[in-house]
């Protein structure tokens, strides 16, 4: 795959994978990340059910995450799909410790208040409309496939996303010029400020993986307005960030697709041969509060995976489970291995210019034994 992951909000841009306060560290100090929740009174730190290693943070009382050991970076795709990164990353749109109030929370480069959601700051909802038409492509994460055909659907969080939608729509073939990987999507009446499920599937054969995308919300001050009264969202377009100023690209919105033989290829650099029927992974990309791939970043998940890994600064990225011990340029991340039928947590951690340990955040998702769970971070999601 060329693997163009400009903007991936997943992605996954690659498949699978994982994810994410002082309770649980041994060391405390410039190690808390004020999101720790343990339990005292048992006469032991405890993260949820367990104890974290001496190395690692207790992130929102229930995910033990390694601490991340250098500064974090961030850095961007060029032209040349090479990755390069720029020094100190963003990360004033997250908070060191747990928040109990709004005005716990930093200021936004719009110079907004940040709002409380369960101990982090996250974006409230913007005003703008409420429905959008949701437009996009499908990029491959793989070898030189093309997503067209398959189909793709979208879900409220709250939904089941393996049972059917009122979003569900096959991919229409356009030039690569559009769509680089051949596959384009459209969906209308979604709303907005939503959290969403949007999933990627293929129904004649196993050339794909069925991905399904979590933590997507289409932010209404994002949509654009072609002059017809309607409002669009469209992941091939670039539009300006009223929370940042900055023009930024849609990318990370764009549906996700892994060829199966992509995930073998996975698999087995991880010394995995096969996944049993109930098992799955979860996977997706980091970012800071500019959108920019962060690399340093550390990850867990509740339930250990039988692999937790990061990814190689290829054209195709792969895991690396010796050297990596943190994200790579790409911002890359996956946990492969990991029970279906369960309601999994991911959070992750990065350091501040400094020292200190901040969590970048933190989902609940499950994972499928018919395909990848992706879900990517950047800004948390402030609304109910």
């Amino acid at each position: 795959m060329k693997l163009s992951i400009k903007g991936i909000s997943l992605l996954l841009s690659c498949f699978f994978c994982f994810f994410l306060a002082t309770a649980c560290s041994s060391e405390g100090g410039s190690h808390d990340s004020g999101l720790n929740d343990a339990d005292e009174d048992a006469g032991e730190d405890l993260c949820g059910e367990l104890p974290c290693a001496g190395s690692e943070d207790c992130v929102a009382g229930t995910v033990c995450v390694a601490r991340a050991e250098l500064e974090a970076d961030s850095c961007l795709e060029d032209e040349h799909e090479q990755f390069q990164c720029s020094g100190e990353a963003d990360l004033s749109c997250h908070n060191v410790d747990a928040c109990s109030a709004d005005t716990d929370c930093p200021i936004d480069n719009s110079g907004t208040q940040l709002v409380c959601r369960q101990g982090f700051c996250g974006i409230s909802a913007p005003a703008g409309p409420e429905t959008v038409t949701f437009r996009g492509c499908v990029d491959a994460f793989g070898i030189g496939d093309v997503t067209y055909p398959m189909q793709v659907a979208l879900y409220r969080a709250d939904q089941n996303p393996t049972g059917n939608s009122n979003w569900d729509v096959a991919t229409t073939e356009v030039n690569e010029s559009v769509c680089e990987y051949g596959g384009a999507f459209e969906f209308t009446g979604v709303p907005t400020n939503t959290p969403l499920i949007l999933k990627s599937y293929y129904d004649p054969d196993d050339s794909f993986v069925t991905t399904y995308k979590y933590n997507v919300v289409l932010w209404a001050d994002l949509a654009s307005d072609p002059g017809d009264g309607t409002f669009v969202f469209d992941t091939r377009e670039t539009v300006t960030d009223p929370r940042t100023g900055l023009d930024i690209s849609l990318n990370p919105w764009r549906g996700y697709a892994i060829s199966s033989s992509t995930f073998r290829v996975i698999l087995m650099a991880t010394g995995i041969s096969s996944l049993p029927d109930h098992q799955g992974a979860v996977a997706g990309t980091l970012r800071d509060c500019q959108y920019r791939e962060l690399k340093n970043a550390t990850c867990g998940v509740v339930e250990k995976p039988e692999e937790l890994v990061y990814f190689t600064n290829a054209e195709n990225p792969r895991p690396d489970v010796t050297g990596l011990h943190a994200s790579n340029v790409n911002g890359l991340y996956a946990a492969i291995g990991l029970d279906e039928g369960k309601t999994h947590s991911l959070a992750c951690l990065a350091q501040n210019a400094e020292g200190q340990q901040v969590p970048i955040g933190h989902v609940d998702f499950q994972v499928f034994g018919d395909g990848v769970t992706i879900i990517s971070m950047d800004w948390m999601a402030g609304i109910e």
